[in-house]
C-alpha cells in the first residue's frame, strides 16, 4: 500500500510533471524543465484529513509562465485524486535561479490510505452535476409559528464550497433539482429543491460560496 505522498508523485508523473520527494536540506539539482518537490503536510486525526505540499519548480530561461502552467497542470491532477488545492503566487529565488509555486492539497482520510476525497467524507451531487468543492452540507427542519408539527415543515439546507483560483465553476441547476448527499453505505435525497439566498466571499484561499435553500422532500435509501 503507497502513501499519499507517492501517490501524489505518481499522479503528477501521469500529467508529465517529473516530481519526487522533497526533504529539508536537500539541495535543488540543475533543472532543465519544471520539477515537483513533494512532502507530506499536516495531518488532522480528528477529522481525518491530510494534507500534500507541493512546490513547482522551473528554470529561469523558460519565464514565470511556465512554472505557472505547470502548477495549473499539477492542480488538476490532485484534484483528480479528491484534493482541496491552494497555490501561492509565483515566486523567484535568484540564488537558485528558478521560478517557484507552492501548492497545498487537503484530503479527506489518512496519509497511509490508498483512496482519498475531497470534504468531510461525503459526495454531493447536485441534479447530474457532481459538487466536487464542497466543504460542509447541513439539512434541517424547524417549526414555526404556522408549521406546529415537525412531520409538517419543510426542510431546508446549507451548501458550502470553496471556489479554489484555477479552478471552474459548475453552472447553476434548473430549478426545480434534486441534490443527493452519498455515503459509504446510502444516499439521502432532497427533491423539489430551489435556492433561497446565495452569498460569496473572495478569501486568499479563494472564493467562499454559501448557498442556502429549501427542499420539498427527503428520502433515505440504505444506512447514513
Amino acid at each position: 500500500m503507497g502513501t499519499i505522498v507517492g501517490n501524489v508523485i505518481t499522479a503528477l508523473s501521469g500529467v508529465s510533471i517529473r516530481a519526487d520527494e522533497a526533504y529539508p536540506g536537500r539541495r535543488i539539482p540543475a533543472l532543465t524543465g519544471p520539477v515537483a518537490a513533494v512532502q507530506l503536510g499536516k495531518m488532522d486525526r480528528s477529522v481525518r484529513t491530510t494534507a500534500v505540499k507541493v512546490v513547482i519548480m522551473s528554470p529561469s530561461s523558460g519565464g514565470g509562465s511556465l512554472c505557472e502552467s505547470t502548477a495549473l497542470r499539477a492542480i488538476e491532477a490532485l484534484q483528480k485524486m479528491g484534493g482541496t488545492c491552494v497555490k501561492d503566487l509565483c515566486k523567484f529565488d535568484e540564488m537558485a535561479d528558478v521560478f517557484y509555486i507552492g501548492i497545498e492539497a487537503e484530503f479527506f482520510g489518512t496519509a497511509m490510505e490508498n483512496k482519498w476525497s475531497a470534504g468531510p467524507g461525503y459526495a454531493i451531487t447536485i441534479g447530474q452535476q457532481p459538487m466536487e468543492q464542497v466543504i460542509s452540507f447541513s439539512a434541517q427542519r424547524a417549526t414555526s409559528d404556522e408549521v406546529t408539527e415537525i412531520a409538517d415543515a419543510a426542510w431546508t439546507f446549507t451548501l458550502e464550497e470553496l471556489l479554489s483560483p484555477g479552478t471552474s465553476e459548475p453552472p447553476d441547476p434548473v430549478e426545480p433539482f434534486t441534490l443527493k448527499v452519498t455515503r459509504n453505505n446510502g444516499v439521502e435525497e432532497f427533491t423539489g429543491c430551489r435556492w433561497t439566498s446565495h452569498q460569496r466571499q473572495d478569501t486568499i484561499r479563494g472564493v467562499t460560496q454559501v448557498r442556502k435553500g429549501t427542499a420539498g422532500g427527503r428520502t433515505v435509501m440504505g444506512f447514513l
